[in-house]
């Protein structure tokens, strides 16, 4: 009995032993670093919910052999000067514990300390931020799941056969990213020439916009080669100069340590100023995804991005789901774009995880069974990992991870695709640990021939073989032959304008003398301003005046191409193209958006335009004009009423009675009509009342008359001096409130917008009114034809039709020009009301 309990207790204890000793090699310490000094909070965050999300992932595997146990560390912010020496205390502190994979993602400063201590301690690390790898004889022991973009950035620029690039950088990879692309150039193709100059863009991205206007201020339309550009604060008169008037395209590499500073470059690249179509910007690493692109499909910048994955794949999806599921709580990841660096810090834990599982199908599962003891790692019997010799206990050394060797090797081994759970495509490594076969998709957002929508191009690149299809299958044959025509070009600037008075008119000739030719032929405010420019800047010395076709302005069209001087400024497909604009072009949202104007120099407004009355034709009733009409009425029923009084009051009255020798009284209703008439006429008659209520009512009439008689008398005088000229309409509330009176405008300017797009019920209501009678009446017409309708084409048209409209057609245009015509001959239009707003 004694020995079956013995026996019992001692099989109990194994099975105890053994599902321990099971249990804790089944979860192997891994950790990693996260440094807040370079990151802000979200993107950290995220970071580390990713890192859980692989650890959880790869733990749910059911064909793993192990699972991993992630401890994740926040390093505290530290200042730069004592960076290194209080990370490597952190580092060093936490390799006691133990840890079997060290996971970082180091900057610049912080990779050479993680790396050394790698190295010294054979403890793996795997890096998700930097991609460089120092190549030197002795073992390596860092890994990078960033693979390096220099071989797909070449392979770009000598598919674009671009010999000079400029190469904006904040600091961070600036040596080594153009001393391997040199390399790279010099081992795969010797005999390409590329010129690089290259320049730091501003540590606070607060400058962003203001380095990025600078920087196209010096090299707007005037792009030359030998032109090098020199980052200052001169004015735009200083700015604007250049040796050469040749169109070359500028080509710039943007080299950006971070997403956020990356997306805080890109903003300040869309509100930028000055931008062409010949700027190509390549963001050359993978923090962009294709959302970041989409804000600009409407700019005239060429953007191109390198990618590696898609945020929104459903194997991400998925494990998101799954992860929020099984913790109940919710993601963060749900309300930001998750950033490249999370991607790669997700693959990296695979790779860590995986390297593990390879290393102990290898040896078997037993090669760590020493290795643990109550959550505590040994190396060699000691505690913990010593990075550096321990003063409190004299006995401790530094001594290498004794398994470091064979984790290293495994991850030389690792290949993982899609099927295991990475985002970043396939992962394989190099001898060095460098990232190899490793794919990657190119994005370009290039401005349309002749839309302002974009297009979209994407080309697939594999690492060692190039781009899998020609970069150059969908060439813009339009857009090529333009290129080639502006190079061989005069070089000579081409203005474009529209005929507007005062601001550009067209000469008149002088008979017996030559016709007026190339820019003589134009005189105004405008051609005044050109050549005062011409004066001040050297680039305008030589400079071409064009009308735009159909004399307009400018407005896109329902395929976002633009019509008018916009569209000369941005079609390069067009025969004929402009580098400036020169006109009183109206600033708005919808132009800002895709052409740079100066700083306004005048305020205007839409004003009301109307014929003016004409002189009124002699009228035989011109004689009731200095009084109103129902003035007349009144006095003529006071007429009516006096001499019916006079003549009852007589009929009453005992002191009219006569004797009986006399004759009858003679005041009969007719002779009080004839007396009140008389009276008011100021004569005389011979038959007069004689009573005293009679006289009393005489006398009251004589008194209205001697007031009326005055009143007409000076107005008569004034009405004989001066016509008298009321406008039919006086404001624009006057002008809503009628039919009688048609009005219209410009088609296709920015007065259509203004009503197109205003909330005010009074404008709203006019072009209600505008647009369904210009539709009803090009119905009624057989051939249809804008010049018989209330729009206008220009505002010569307009005018005209004000004109000829004999009062009945009103005309609303910018004021300045309203005011120069009015004071012009025939002077027969004028102004009504105030502006309608200020432009």
């Amino acid at each position: 009995m004694t020995s079956i309990c013995k026996k019992s207790i001692l099989f109990i204890f194994l099975i105890f032993w053994l599902q321990q000793t099971y249990s804790l090699v089944r979860k192997v310490p891994l950790r990693a670093f996260i440094n807040t000094s370079e990151l802000d909070n979200t993107t950290a965050a995220i970071i580390q919910e990713m890192l859980r999300l692989a650890e959880f992932w790869f733990n749910m595997e059911e064909k793993n052999t192990i699972d991993v146990a992630l401890g994740v560390r926040y390093l505290p912010a530290m200042h730069s000067t004592t960076l290194l020496w209080h990370l490597a205390d952190f580092v060093c502190d936490e390799l006691k514990i133990g840890f079997m994979i060290m996971l970082a993602g180091s900057s610049p400063i912080s990779f050479g300390l993680y790396s050394s201590l790698a190295k010294r301690v054979k403890i793996p690390l795997i890096d998700w931020e930097t991609s460089d790898l120092s190549s030197d004889s002795s073992p390596a022991f860092t890994a990078s799941v960033r693979p390096p973009a220099d071989e797909l950035l070449v392979d770009y620029i000598k598919i674009k056969q671009w010999h000079e690039i400029i190469y904006l950088h904040d600091g961070a990879n600036a040596e080594r990213s153009l001393t391997a692309i040199y390399k790279y150039l010099e081992k795969n193709n010797p005999i390409y020439t590329l010129q690089i100059n290259s320049y730091r863009i501003p540590e606070d991205e607060e400058y962003f916009r203001e380095f990025l206007n600078n920087f196209h201020m010096q090299n707007f339309n005037f792009l030359d080669s030998r032109y090098e550009p020199k980052i200052s604060s001169r004015s735009t008169y200083e700015i604007i100069k250049s040796k050469t008037l040749i169109w070359l395209s500028l080509n710039v590499v943007v080299d950006i340590s971070n997403s956020y500073r990356i997306r805080a470059f890109l903003q300040s690249l869309k509100e930028s100023i000055l931008v062409k179509k010949q700027y190509n910007y390549v963001f050359a690493n993978f923090e962009l995804d294709e959302n970041d692109l989409d804000a600009f499909h409407y700019t005239l910048i060429n953007i191109t991005a390198f990618l590696m994955c898609d945020r929104y794949n459903q194997r991400l999806n998925k494990e998101r789901k799954m992860f929020v599921h099984h913790y109940g709580n919710r993601s963060i990841m749900d309300d930001v774009s998750i950033p490249m660096s999370a991607m790669f810090a997700h693959d990296a834990l695979l790779v860590a995880s995986n390297a593990i599982d390879i290393v102990l199908k290898k040896y078997g599962r037993d090669l760590f069974a020493n290795a643990f003891n109550q959550n505590q790692l040994y190396n060699a019997g000691q505690p913990g990992i010593q990075c550096r010799r321990d003063l409190q206990h004299a006995t401790s050394h530094s001594m290498p991870f004794e398994f470091g060797d064979k984790i290293i090797e495994a991850i030389r081994e690792v290949k993982l695709d899609e099927t295991d759970g990475t985002l970043t495509g396939q992962i394989q490594f190099t001898k060095s640990l460098s990232r190899t076969n490793f794919s990657a998709k190119v994005v370009e957002i290039n401005p349309s021939g002749r839309s302002l929508y974009s297009v979209r191009n994407m080309y697939d690149w594999r690492q060692g073989v190039g781009f899998m299809m020609n970069a150059e299958s969908k060439p813009n044959l339009l857009r090529e032959e333009a290129i080639t025509r502006l190079h061989h070009r005069p070089n000579r600037l081409h203005i474009v304008t529209v005929l507007v008075k005062p601001f550009v008119m067209l000469k008149r000739t002088v008979p017996g003398e030559p016709a007026h030719v190339g820019n003589d032929r134009f005189e105004g405010y405008c051609i005044d301003l050109i050549k005062l420019l011409a004066m001040n800047i050297s680039g305008f010395d030589s400079y071409e005046i064009f009308i735009a076709e159909g004399n307009k302005y400018g407005q896109r069209q329902d395929d976002g191409s633009w019509d008018g001087m916009i569209g000369y400024l941005l079609n390069e497909a067009y025969m004929q193209t402009a580098d400036v604009a020169v006109a009183p072009l109206t600033i708005n949202q919808a132009r800002e958006r895709v052409v740079d104007f100066s700083k306004p120099f005048m305020t205007t407004g839409i004003s009301i335009m109307i014929k003016k009355p004409e002189k009124q034709e002699f009228n035989v009733f011109s004689f009731m004009q200095p009084l109103g009409t129902n003035i007349w009425f009144l006095i003529l029923c006071s007429y009516a009423g006096v001499s019916l009084t006079i003549f009852l009051v007589s009929s009453f009255s005992p002191y009219e009675t006569r004797t009986e020798a006399e004759l009858p009284t003679q005041l009969s209703l007719y002779n009080s009509l004839w007396f009140t008439l008389s009276s008011f006429m100021q004569q005389g008659t011979d038959i007069l009342p004689r009573a005293p209520s009679g006289r009393i009512a005489s006398s009251a009439w004589w008194f209205f008359t001697l007031i009326i008689v005055s009143s007409y008398t000076a107005n008569l005088a004034a009405f004989l001096t001066l016509e008298k000229m009321t406008p039919p309409i006086e404001s624009v509330d006057d002008l809503a409130a009628q039919k009688r009176i048609l009005y219209g405008i410009v088609k296709g300017g920015s007065t259509e917008e203004f009503f197109k797009e205003s909330a005010v019920p009074v404008y709203k209501k006019m072009w209600s009114f505008m647009y369904d009678t210009y539709t009803q009446q090009l119905r009624a017409q057989q051939h249809p034809n804008t010049s018989d309708t209330v729009m206008a084409n220009t505002y010569a048209e307009g005018i005209e039709k004000v004109r000829r409209s004999k009062g009945q057609y009103a005309f609303l245009l910018e004021e300045t020009a309203n005011e120069y015509e009015n004071t012009r001959k025939p002077c027969d239009t004028m102004k009504v009301g105030a502006n309608l707003n200020s432009l």
